[in-house]
């Protein structure tokens, strides 16, 4: 049974968090405050941490990074309400993993949570290994998303390619922006008359 540590100073969210564990059976560690969780980390393995942003003490950002100090390949879900690229931006830099958005949906959550466990489990891929790929971000991950964009025919949105990957929105945001600065990406730009251009990627 996979062991999973949640840090979220809401006992509400905690319980919730709990009930999912037992619904997919994982084995969730539940803490309700950062450096009781950073002990924790220290004495005991783990297959993947869900951490809160709003937190006394110690905010989500920092904790990530002292995470990170910790380990450096678990990964590390992050339960917020603020979709904000900025901040997805932020998190990803100190080393997060994926995103989850609260209020929870249960079966949004089980299946990211077994998406990352999967992941976490695969080798780099050999076509990637010529990447100097920045901090926050996963060769797992990026195989992820490249091998799914060798399955489309046209151009696709990022929401479309969340949706497909099991990703967030912002994970994908980040990792495309990197690969099309990188040239292993196109970005296609459609130009409506009214709102925003509509931004979609292919190889």
């Amino acid at each position: 049974m996979n062991k999973i540590l949640a840090i979220d100073d809401n006992e509400d969210i905690l319980y919730t968090l709990q009930a999912i564990g037992e619904t997919a059976k994982f084995n969730i560690v539940t803490v309700n405050d950062g450096f009781k969780a950073l002990d924790l980390l220290k004495k005991s393995k783990f297959d993947l941490i869900m951490v809160d942003y709003y937190m006394p003490n110690i905010n989500g950002l920092t904790l990530v990074k002292k995470i990170r100090e910790i380990s450096k390949s678990i990964p590390i879900l992050v339960l917020t309400v603020d979709e904000s690229i900025n901040l997805a931006q932020k998190f990803l830099d100190c080393g997060a993993t994926d995103f989850a958005v609260k209020p929870i949906r249960t079966a949004d959550l089980i299946s990211r949570v077994k998406l990352h466990l999967k992941l976490s489990q695969n080798k780099r891929g050999d076509q990637f290994q010529d990447l100097e790929i920045p901090k926050g971000l996963s060769f797992p991950t990026l195989k992820l998303i490249m091998d799914y964009l060798h399955t489309i025919n046209e151009p696709e949105t990022i929401e479309l390619i969340s949706q497909k990957t099991g990703l967030a929105y912002q994970t994908v945001h980040r990792y495309l922006e990197y690969l099309v600065k990188k040239k292993q990406v196109k970005v296609k730009i459609n130009y409506g008359k009214i709102g925003r251009p509509i931004h979609k990627y292919y190889l």
